[in-house]
Formats: structure tokens, C-alpha cells, sequence
């Protein structure tokens, strides 16, 4: 048997986890709509870790990449991580950039000083350890270790930025035309109101008098006219 329990309002009592209404017996108790903030704060908190969790890969990169320039020689061509506002984000129109790591190449000019450029697409590798200078040195092991978790890293990175990038994608379009299916929904609604000739919310005994009401009432009408053809 489920255990019942008062709310203390009158007609109304709860039956396991479920909420039941006593009075009146023609309708179901229901709720106002609200918007969904226990899936909405679900869906924040896990958009805030994905955030988080690219925020400490870049601290961790960082850290792997100041390793690197004192492992790897300064030479033309080393590998470098740099920080920076690499890639841009449209919000409603608007031009964002995000603070976010690119490798490149250092390149030596011979007045003095160096010049980085970020790797293209035109730069074939199958691994970044294979653009590494100073291969012939002691210190190559832990370059190619360094080079192979900060491309790791990299990648771990990405694929996080991907799942935000593929959100905000797929779902303009998609929430564009919820919004539409509403809109025509909601006009429908009001069109398909004014067809109701019988308000049953109002109460199941005034329906059926109405109906009863309606029936005598074409009753009369056929009687009379088969008294008029008479």
C-alpha cells in the first residue's frame, strides 16, 4: 500500500511520489510551465567544466612549453608554443578571440633576432616531433618527450573546443526553428479555440447539460417541423 500524506491543502494528497487531486474528479493537478532550470544549470555546470578543463590543459601546456625552450637548441626552425589570440569566435555577430596556443618555427634573421611563424597546412608532418632541431644531440630524448605530450595536449585540447564549437553550430539553426514551430504553433492554438463549442475545463456536468440542452433542443426543432408537414 502506498503510503498517503496531507499537503494540507484541501483536496489535495500525495500517494508515493506522486501528487493526486480529490476535488474536482474531472481534471488532472497540473503545473504552470517554467523553463527547465535543473537541465539548464546541468547543462551550465558541464559547459563551466569542459571551460575548466581546457583552461588547466593550457597551464599544463605552458608549463611543458617552457621545458621545451630550455631543452630543445636555439636554432632556425625549433618548435615553439605561443600564446595568443589565434582563433576568433562569432557571438550574434560579433568578433571574439580566446587566448589559445599555436606552434610554430622560430625563424633567425641574419641582422639579429628572431621572427615566429605559425605551422600552415602546407607544412607536411605526421608527428611534430619530426620538425624538431638538434636531433643528434643527448638532450633529443627529452625533446621528443616534451614535443609528444605537449602534442598530446594539443589534441585533448581541440577535441574539448570542438564539442563547444559543434554545440553553438547545431544548435542555432535547430533553436531557430523551435522558435518558428511556436510561433505557428501558438497562432494554430488560438484558430483551433475558436472551433470548441464545448468547454469541458469549466466543469463536466455544465458539458454534458449543454450537450443534453443541445439535443432537446434539435429534438423540438425535428418535432416541430414533422407537425408542420402533417
Amino acid at each position: 500500500m502506498p503510503q498517503t500524506t496531507s499537503l494540507g491543502q484541501r483536496g489535495f494528497f500525495v500517494s508515493g511520489d506522486h501528487l493526486l487531486k480529490t476535488t474536482p474528479a474531472d481534471g488532472p493537478l497540473s503545473c504552470k510551465p517554467s523553463p527547465p532550470k535543473a537541465r539548464m544549470d546541468a547543462a551550465s555546470n558541464m559547459v563551466r567544466k569542459i571551460g575548466d578543463a581546457i583552461y588547466l590543459l593550457d597551464i599544463t601546456i605552458q608549463e611543458w612549453s617552457e621545458q621545451l625552450d630550455r631543452a630543445q637548441p636555439h636554432r632556425k626552425g625549433r618548435l615553439v608554443v605561443v600564446f595568443g589570440k589565434h582563433r576568433s569566435v562569432r557571438i550574434e555577430g560579433e568578433v571574439i578571440f580566446d587566448i589559445s596556443p599555436a606552434v610554430g618555427r622560430m625563424h633567425h634573421f641574419k641582422a639579429g633576432g628572431w621572427s615566429f611563424r605559425k605551422l600552415t597546412p602546407s607544412v607536411r608532418y605526421k608527428h611534430l616531433r619530426d620538425l624538431r632541431v638538434g636531433s643528434a644531440l643527448k638532450s633529443d630524448a627529452v625533446v621528443v618527450r616534451l614535443i609528444d605530450g605537449i602534442e598530446e595536449m594539443l589534441a585533448e585540447r581541440d577535441a574539448l573546443c570542438g564539442l563547444l564549437a559543434s554545440l553553438s553550430r547545431s544548435m542555432s539553426g535547430r533553436l531557430s526553428g523551435v522558435m518558428a514551430n511556436c510561433a505557428r504553433r501558438s497562432a494554430e492554438a488560438i484558430e483551433i479555440s475558436k472551433r470548441i463549442k464545448i468547454d469541458w475545463s469549466k466543469g463536466a456536468a455544465e458539458a454534458e447539460e449543454t450537450i443534453k440542452a443541445a439535443r432537446r433542443a434539435r429534438y423540438a426543432r425535428s418535432k416541430a417541423k414533422k407537425a408542420a408537414l402533417a
